[in-house]
């Protein structure tokens, strides 16, 4: 049986298994990245708040789910000579 090729849409055809595969975890029923899942409510709060008062706006969810990707961006640059022991 051939499952892919012109005409064939694979989003229509049943999952093996029956069930729908939910791989993201939920922010008060929003959906997170999975490479977002070490972000805790309690982090994402203060978040918000620090950079909000920063700011001088409001800061939203999705916001501060960008800014703290981008610092533990920036520390694993700053931190992989030291990782790999290159330490100059």
């Amino acid at each position: 049986m051939r499952l892919t090729g012109p005409g064939i849409d694979c989003e229509s055809l049943p999952e093996s298994t029956g069930f729908q595969a939910d791989l993201e975890p939920l922010i008060r029923g929003r959906k997170r990245p999975l490479s977002a899942a070490w972000i805790s409510d309690g982090l994402l709060a203060e978040t918000r708040r620090v950079w909000s008062k920063e700011y001088g706006r409001p800061v939203d969810e999705e916001e501060a789910i960008e800014i703290l990707m981008n610092v533990r961006r920036l520390a694993q640059v700053l931190m992989k000579p030291y990782l790999k022991g290159d330490q100059r």
